[in-house]
């Protein structure tokens, strides 16, 4: 990892890899850092410039980045839950549990310092229930319009540039955790999505077609991923 000290005091530390491109490649990670790529005939000093006469737009851009992660993330005193900022609220108890109550996220326990850990654990276990909730609403849906969806696996995963992904070949849907922050509507609408490429495989006319036809309300929900 090399590093540029800017003239304001700031600084840019990037990766450099040599590859066999044309360009000098570019990629901004959430904390700041940058992966570069760039042919050996490119010396490290042209690099360089690049970077420090696009440091504003790689500061911003990596900031935009932190936002975008921190929208799901829970801190010491919020969290997005479906579609709303829910304050967090931590109680000595011997309980041991985490509830919604009176819109705020209570956390019952001994041990304050567990606090996130059991967060995280009771976000992933109601997700997981709402993804099989509105599988099951997808698949009905679907069969009572004479469709017949294949067997189907649903997995969460942590996905940096798609909210969802489907392998029709292997019967295999992915859905992004991250979507736990917004709305239930948003989240079956990216379901929508994916099973919609069982019968489309690409995003053409057809496809939109055929999402709008089974559920109407996809533009208006999906959009706000966008």
């Amino acid at each position: 990892m090399k590093t540029i000290s800017l003239p304001d005091g700031r600084e840019i530390k990037y990766e450099l890899t040599r590859k066999r491109v044309k360009n000098i490649n570019m990629r901004i990670k959430p904390d700041g850092t940058v992966s570069v790529s760039a042919s050996t005939r490119v010396a490290v000093k042209y690099i360089e410039q690049v970077l420090t006469e696009r440091a504003d737009y790689i500061f911003e851009a990596a900031k935009h980045l932190q936002e975008r992660e921190q929208r799901s993330e829970i801190t010491s005193d919020k969290m997005r839950w479906l579609g709303k900022e829910y304050p967090v609220r931590v109680i000595r108890n011997f309980s041991e549990r985490v509830a919604l109550e009176e819109n705020e996220l209570r956390v019952f326990t001994t041990h304050p310092d567990e606090a996130q850990a059991m967060l995280v654990k009771w976000t992933e276990e109601r997700f997981t229930e709402l993804i099989r909730e509105l599988n099951s609403e997808v698949r009905n849906a679907l069969q009572s319009s004479g469709l017949t969806p294949p067997p189907t696996r649903i997995s969460i995963k942590d996905m940096k540039s798609r909210w969802g992904s489907c392998s029709y070949t292997r019967g295999h849907i992915s859905i992004n955790r991250r979507l736990m922050a917004y709305p239930r509507e948003t989240v079956l609408s990216v379901l929508w999505h994916e099973y919609a490429h069982y019968w489309h495989h690409d995003h053409s006319e057809r496809f939109y077609a055929f999402l709008q036809q089974h559920f109407p309300e996809y533009r208006k929900w999906n959009n706000l991923l966008k």
